[in-house]
């Protein structure tokens, strides 16, 4: 299937189909690097590039929220202390352990945003058409496995479903 990629700088595009039907995380799997142009046409209409702006935006605000929700969800109370060692610290840890993995995640993904952000020129500097193919669960973009759309697949449902749906037909 063919999807249309907005060019931002020489070798740097920015998927610009699939960016407004998949979650904040999953978006970072559709920056791309490549050397070619793409085909210049193709069956799916691009996302209007000012909206991707605003999608973009919009999720560093979402993630922002997230990050102060998992911070806050880390304070502990007067009566956790004392309630701590009646529990199992171990279990206690591990759940801390996976809120700071998460903030760290986020706070990855709106460094990308941010810098995104401002390498983004007013206005695209083109459009191309990149072949993505899925098979046995792993991503090609014209014919090269591509390793972060794959992980991102194999890891984010979202990313999965408008995928899947794509490729099967599904076109909202």
């Amino acid at each position: 299937m063919l999807l249309p990629f907005y060019r931002i700088k020489k070798e740097l595009w920015i998927e610009a189909y699939l960016i407004g039907r998949v979650d904040a995380l999953a978006k970072v799997g559709l920056i791309k690097s490549f050397k070619t142009s793409g085909a210049d046409n193709g069956e799916l209409k691009p996302i209007p590039y000012q909206e991707i702006r605003n999608i973009i935006s919009n999720d560093i605000k979402w993630i922002n929220d997230a990050i102060s929700d998992l911070e806050n969800g880390l304070k502990l109370r007067f009566r956790d202390y004392i309630l701590i060692p009646m529990y199992n610290p171990g279990q206690y840890m591990a759940k801390v352990n996976l809120s700071l993995m998460d903030i760290v995640t986020l706070r990855v993904a709106r460094r990308i945003y941010e810098n995104l952000l401002k390498v983004m020129p007013k206005e695209p500097l083109g459009v191309g058409w990149f072949n993505v193919a899925l098979e046995n669960d792993m991503v090609f973009i014209n014919g090269e496995y591509d390793e972060a759309l794959t992980n991102t697949y194999a890891n984010n449902e979202s990313l999965r479903k408008a995928l899947m749906g794509l490729l099967l037909g599904d076109q909202q």
